[in-house]
């Protein structure tokens, strides 16, 4: 009975299929941690200085338009936030009269409503 057991086990068909049975289940562990939709990031000059009251657009683009999601303003410390977002595709743009505009900078993610932590700062380019 030990034999059969183990020669079940060691059966390349068991080893394959149990293999992505546990892929499938620590992605989707990964997945249900991970889908808050939130989006955090930073928003700074070109002299890599913290912006305050900088707009940041989310925006989502369909095979016509680009439509504007939700919009927020950074905090003293250049620090934004969306929350609850539920996109797969998004674009952020920033921007501050007289200080400068980042056009729209695209985003893929891999599942919706994924977590988004910008490791890389947004850069405002003066827009003189």
């Amino acid at each position: 009975m030990k034999e059969r057991f183990r020669s079940w086990l060691s059966n390349r068909y068991t080893i394959t299929l149990g293999s992505m049975a546990l892929l499938a289940a620590l992605w989707n562990i990964y997945v249900a941690m991970n889908n808050d939709g939130i989006i955090t990031g930073r928003v700074v000059d070109r002299n890599d200085q913290p912006v305050s009251g900088a707009i940041v657009v989310l925006s989502e683009k369909s095979l016509l338009v680009t439509a504007s999601r939700a919009k927020t303003t950074t905090n003293t410390d250049g620090t934004f936030r969306f929350t609850g977002h539920h996109l797969y595709h998004i674009y952020l743009e920033t921007y501050k009269e007289g200080v400068g505009r980042m056009p729209s900078k695209e985003f893929r993610l891999y599942f919706k409503g994924q977590n988004l932590f910008l490791k890389k700062p947004l850069v405002l380019a003066d827009s003189r």
